[in-house]
């Protein structure tokens, strides 16, 4: 009897040490890949698994992907537009595997995303530099309908790709993010725009000049007054001013007693 339970322990301790259990959750699918220690073919199963709980030799190996859009960003830099202005901009491209697929990207692609830069990268860069090639910068930069087009053209480039290549992923969407130019293009446009506004803000400041003139030698017509007449009753006119003004800072300046305060500063 105390052999037959050794022998059972023995079992059931080398069960736990050859077979592993791995679970799958919903949006993964599960690629085992076979590595016996001794005898036995070597590769990967065929068919992913989905959704459940997976037993295996301890020397396979589980590989897991998830079925769940994700997101990789590339960015494009030095392009230049067709008036040769070099540009920089990121990139997103959002994808998603294709579900019962996972044993094709693991055994002809090696997952990881590897085939995203060993097959697609380079193509997308390309693309994106004709397309820039043909647009003159201002219009790039300002006009989004521009942007949308390169978009769409991209993602059909992108997608045919993908299907000649017959990588078992679908292309979501792109999405291209704001264009930059160098940073001397930024400054010097800064510079322009502030000239332009210091130029206005003169040339405003000389017409409200021009027509406060033109008020007052109209007034002087009118009332038949020569340029010195004028210049003193101006000058009566300030003086009024300054008086009314001194008025109404002392009437505001009394106590409710009806006393004025007054600082005397003596020095010292």
């Amino acid at each position: 009897m105390k052999k037959f339970l050794i022998v059972i322990a023995i079992i059931v301790i080398g069960y736990l040490f050859i077979v592993k259990r791995v679970t799958v959750n919903v949006g993964e699918e599960a690629v085992i890949i076979k590595k016996p220690w001794f005898f036995g073919a070597k590769g990967i199963e065929k068919d992913s698994i989905s959704t459940g709980t997976i037993w295996s030799i301890t020397s396979s190996e589980i590989k897991i992907i998830s079925l769940k859009a994700f997101t990789i960003e590339d960015s494009l830099c030095n392009l230049f537009t067709k008036d040769n202005i070099p540009v920089d901009f990121n990139i997103s491209l959002v994808f998603k595997y294709k579900k019962g697929e996972g044993s094709t990207l693991i055994e002809n692609f090696g997952g990881d995303r590897e085939w995203y830069t060993n097959l697609v990268s380079k193509p997308l860069h390309n693309s994106m530099e004709v397309a820039i090639k043909k647009q003159i910068f201002n219009d790039l930069y300002y006009d989004e309908n521009i942007t949308n087009e390169i978009k769409k053209d991209i993602l059909f480039g992108v997608r045919d790709l993908i299907k000649k290549r017959a990588i078992p992923v679908n292309l979501i969407d792109i999405i291209i993010g704001k264009i930059t130019p160098p940073k001397e293009i930024i400054e010097s446009a800064i510079k322009r725009e502030t000239q332009k506004d210091r130029i206005a803000f003169h040339q405003l400041r000389k017409e409200a000049e021009k027509t406060s003139a033109e008020a007052d030698r109209a007034y002087m017509i009118k009332m038949n007054m020569t340029p010195k007449e004028y210049i003193k009753m101006k000058e009566i006119e300030l003086d009024t001013k300054k008086l009314a003004n001194q008025r109404y800072a002392i009437d505001h300046a009394k106590d409710s007693n009806g006393t004025i305060k007054v600082k005397i500063d003596m020095g010292k």
